[in-house]
C-alpha cells in the first residue's frame, strides 16, 4: 500500500509515525529505522492482533475502502477476500492486501471491519 509519512516519533523506543493514505490516516509502528517525513513509501500492514468476529471483526455494510482512527483506536474496512481453516485470511484495502489471523469461521466475499490497537507498517523498500 502506498502511504505518506506526515509525523515520525518514539514511544518507550518504538519508532512510531502518522501516515496518509486514499482510504483515510492512521498512527502506527513502523518496522525498523524510522522514515522520513513528507515522503512516500509502499508498506505491507500487519495487523498485530488475531482477529475474532464479533470481536475486533465484524461484517459491514458500507463497499469501501477506509482507515480511519479515533483516539488509539485503528479501523480498518476492506473485502475479506479469502479464509482458510487454518485462520489465514486476506483483507483486500484496494490494490493491496492485509494478512489476518482470524480465530472463528468467517465466509469471505463480504466487506469488514477490523479494530485494532496496534499495527505495524513494513516498508517494501520499492
Amino acid at each position: 500500500m502506498r502511504i505518506e509519512i506526515e509525523k515520525t516519533f518514539t514511544v518507550q523506543g518504538k519508532g512510531k509515525v502518522n501516515f496518509s493514505t486514499e482510504y483515510g490516516k492512521a498512527t502506527a509502528y513502523w518496522n525498523g529505522e524510522l522514515p522520513e517525513e513528507g515522503k512516500s513509501y509502499i508498506v505491507e500492514i500487519e495487523i498485530e492482533e488475531v482477529c475474532f468476529l464479533g470481536k475486533n471483526l465484524e461484517i459491514h455494510e458500507e463497499h469501501k475502502f477506509s482507515i480511519e482512527m479515533d483516539n488509539e483506536t485503528i479501523y480498518l474496512i476492506g473485502y475479506l477476500e479469502s479464509s482458510e481453516e487454518d485462520g489465514y485470511a486476506v483483507l483486500r484495502l484496494g490494490d493491496s492486501i492485509v494478512p489476518l489471523e482470524v480465530k472463528n469461521s468467517i465466509t469471505p466475499g463480504s466487506f469488514v471491519k477490523i479494530v485494532s490497537n496496534k499495527i505495524t507498517l513494513y516498508d517494501m523498500k520499492y
